[in-house]
């Protein structure tokens, strides 16, 4: 996989993992499980990669959120990368054992931005009813816009404060 690809999927986790208004510590740990047995983020600078989201959170707020979709509509992913781009947004929701309804939302509509066949990912996740509750479709229509209006994600004070409670550097 190549640097760019890893770099989205790195983003992907970090919105999934904001979406709902709290970064949990369990989804932190699931981040690092991922980077640490797994290729999925391999010679990404985690802590790099990190700073920038979460300077652009502080900085830009939502926009981190719109961005990542924005991006997902204008690249051209093979199946393996759409179902990477699941699999990660299904871990990092998992990892709290709590499903908010803003992370229904936004795997709704990430599921909107990529091309892969419902056969396939049945075949993948199984029907996994976060990915086929809905139909994608329709909150794809509701439009990226509308979420990200009104998602409510974690405020810090800080940018210390992000860096200290998302410490990816502890493997």
């Amino acid at each position: 996989m190549e640097n760019t690809f890893k770099r989205l999927l790195f983003k992907t986790a970090f919105c999934c993992m904001a979406c709902d208004g709290h970064i949990d510590q369990n989804e932190v740990d699931e981040i690092k499980k991922m980077d640490t047995n797994t290729t999925y983020f391999g010679d990404v600078d985690l802590s790099g990669e990190l700073e920038i989201l979460l300077n652009e959170l502080v900085k830009n707020g939502k926009k981190v959120v719109n961005d990542l979709f924005e991006e997902l509509k204008r690249v051209k992913l093979n199946p393996v990368q759409e179902l990477l781009i699941l699999e990660v947004a299904l871990r990092i929701i998992h990892a709290d054992e709590k499903t908010d309804e803003n992370e229904i939302k936004f795997l709704n509509l990430l599921r909107g931005r990529l091309d892969v066949y419902d056969e396939i990912i049945i075949d993948r996740f199984g029907r996994d009813n976060l990915l086929f509750d809905k139909k994608y479709s329709d909150d794809v229509e509701i439009s990226v816009n509308e979420y990200v209006k009104n998602i409510e994600l974690p405020k810090f004070k800080e940018f210390a404060d992000l860096t200290t409670s998302l410490d990816l550097n502890s493997k």
